[in-house]
């Protein structure tokens, strides 16, 4: 079993950082690993002066990824990128990408410095998905926002949470990038611009819908599935061998597109990848600790 710990940030090991910077959100996601954190109006969004405290610290350059609930609902998320970035570190988002359907927003979240970004797709195409998987019919705003991002050439990772109701909207969504990229005269490269789609399966922490969880062997078969089965699957991510992911390569007509499939079933300890070493958070009171065992210690507190 994973045990949950704390260490001073210029003590930090772990290449990625997450920063949660709100518990707000505008969805209620069918799968949501914050549970009765989501929209706790008990917990203050970050807090600007020590949050640049604590990365002052770090002891080298680090991934810092700004996640809620939904952080572009922190007002001050512009000035948290360019904390971040003043501070040598390289930030990203993870989003569901409602905002930016608006192009000004999506420039001024560029503008501040943010090249990398996560949006959650979990519906690809098709709004009957989202209002099962996240409660809103929510594919036009989507669509418009993953074409914002190629407009103003932020790098996009798509992120698609699958189970079985779901599977069918991979390839339309793969078809709507490469449209979109083409559009705006986007090439992709593993090197130089690294779009990735990741799928990953329902993780049961927080809330979550009763249903099939997907292993890292069922992903593979629906990758192969899509690509044919002379995909190359690799274990191993900036050095450190995955237990629960695989990457893999596959063309498209904009270029070499990415892909990462997860599995996020839990573990006998109740956490997702527990004991992950590449993967931690910024806690509440300005620590570092592991991702998944911080939840679980604070959902457990409520």
């Amino acid at each position: 079993m994973s045990e949950y710990y704390e260490l001073e940030p210029s003590l930090n090991t772990f290449k990625t950082l997450s920063i949660q910077t709100t518990y707000k959100c505008q969805q209620t996601c069918a799968n949501c690993y914050l549970g009765e954190m989501l929209n706790n109006d008990s917990i203050p969004d970050v807090d600007l002066i020590k949050f640049e405290e604590a990365i002052k610290q770090l002891p080298k350059r680090t991934d810092i990824r700004f996640i809620g609930a939904e952080p572009t609902m922190n007002p001050n998320l512009t000035k948290l990128i360019k904390i971040a970035r003043r501070n040598g570190h390289r930030p990203s988002l993870l989003t569901n990408g409602l905002k930016l359907r608006r192009e000004p927003y999506a420039q001024e979240l560029k503008d501040a410095g943010l090249n990398l970004l996560g949006i959650s797709m979990n519906g690809g195409l098709e709004n009957d998905i989202y209002v099962d998987m996240d409660n809103g019919k929510y594919a036009k705003l989507k669509m418009e926002a993953l074409e914002n991002i190629f407009k103003v050439k932020m790098l996009p990772h798509i992120n698609v949470i699958l189970d079985p109701s779901n599977v069918h909207v991979v390839g339309p969504l793969i078809d709507y990038i490469v449209e979109m990229a083409l559009k705006h005269n986007v090439k992709f490269s593993p090197t130089k611009f690294p779009v990735m789609l990741r799928l990953k399966s329902v993780g049961k922490m927080g809330f979550y819908k009763d249903t099939h969880t997907f292993s890292i062997h069922e992903l593979k078969k629906i990758v192969t599935d899509l690509h044919g089965d002379d995909i190359d699957f690799i274990d191993t991510i900036d050095g450190h061998l995955e237990k629960r992911s695989l990457t893999y390569k596959f063309p498209t007509d904009a270029g070499i597109m990415l892909g990462k499939i997860t599995d996020w079933s839990v573990d006998d300890d109740g956490i997702p990848d527990s004991g992950s070493k590449r993967r931690g958070i910024l806690t509440d009171n300005y620590k570092v600790a592991p991702f998944f065992e911080y939840y679980d210690k604070a959902q457990r507190e409520l």
